[in-house]
C-alpha cells in the first residue's frame, strides 16, 4: 500500500498539493485526471522524489521511499546535446532482466545510432520510455506518456503498461486522453484543487466520462466565470 498524508505543497502563497491524503493499492494501475493546474505533475514529482513537500509524508509498505524507488517517465524528458539514443541509454543501468533492447525497438522504432536533436517528438518519448522500462522498479510513473506517440505507439505502451502490471508493479499515469486510461487502469482518481474529489473502481468505468466531464465542465465554467 502506498499512502500519503496531509500532503502539503506550495509554491510562494500559492498550494499546489492541499493537505493531500490518500491510498493506493500497490500492484495496481491508477491513473490521475485532471484540469490544467490541478497538480497532477506536482504531485508526481513529489511521489517520486523530485519535489520536496512543505509538510506531509508517503510510505511504500509501511517505509518511507527513496527516488529509487521510482522510474519515472517525465512529460518532457531532459536530454544531453550531441548524443546518439544508444548512448543516451547506455546512462541507465539495466536492472530488468527480462528488457531486450532489440526486441523493443522492433516494435517502436528508435533509430538509436541517430543523434536525438535529429529526433521528432514522439522519438525523443519512445526513447525516454525505454529507458524507463529498462530499470526494474517497484513503482512506474508515467506523466502524458501517449503525448507525442502515434496510434502503434500507442498500443505498444498500453501493453507494456499491463506487462508490468503483471509482474506486481505499481504504476501511476496521467493522460489528457481518458480512453487509454479506461482501457489499462484499476482505478480512477481525479485531482481538484490540490487534492483528490474522487476515486472510481472499474465496475464504476462505464459511467465515468460523463461524471468527469460534468464535474469538470462545472470547474471550467467557474473558471471563466472569473476571468471574463
Amino acid at each position: 500500500m502506498i499512502t500519503i498524508n496531509n500532503l502539503l505543497v506550495q509554491y510562494d502563497e500559492h498550494i499546489v498539493l492541499n493537505y493531500l491524503s490518500a491510498s493506493f493499492e500497490t500492484g495496481q494501475v491508477h491513473g490521475i485526471v485532471g484540469l490544467n493546474g490541478a497538480g497532477k505533475t506536482t504531485f508526481f514529482n513529489t511521489l517520486g522524489g523530485y519535489q520536496r513537500a512543505d509538510a506531509g509524508e508517503i510510505r511504500l509498505s509501511g517505509k518511507k521511499p527513496s527516488r529509487s524507488d521510482f522510474a519515472y517517465l517525465e512529460t518532457n524528458s531532459f536530454f544531453y546535446a550531441s548524443i546518439t539514443g544508444r548512448e543516451y541509454l547506455a546512462i541507465f543501468p539495466q536492472s530488468n532482466a527480462s528488457f531486450r533492447l532489440d526486441s523493443m525497438n522492433s516494435l517502436l522504432g528508435v533509430p538509436l545510432d541517430e543523434l536525438i536533436e535529429h529526433y521528432s517528438t514522439g522519438m525523443k518519448k519512445k526513447l525516454a520510455l525505454l529507458s524507463v522500462i529498462k530499470r526494474d522498479k517497484p513503482v512506474y510513473i508515467f506523466d502524458e506518456p501517449f503525448n507525442g506517440l502515434d496510434l502503434e505507439s500507442n498500443k505498444v505502451l498500453e501493453l507494456i503498461i499491463r506487462n508490468l502490471a503483471a509482474k506486481g508493479k505499481t504504476i501511476f499515469i496521467s493522460s489528457h486522453i481518458l480512453e487509454p486510461l479506461l482501457q489499462v487502469c484499476q482505478q480512477i482518481h481525479y485531482l481538484d484543487h490540490g487534492t483528490f474529489a474522487r476515486s472510481y473502481l472499474q465496475p464504476e468505468f462505464g459511467s465515468i466520462s460523463g461524471h468527469l466531464f460534468d464535474l469538470l465542465g462545472k470547474e471550467m465554467e467557474e473558471q471563466i466565470g472569473r476571468a471574463v
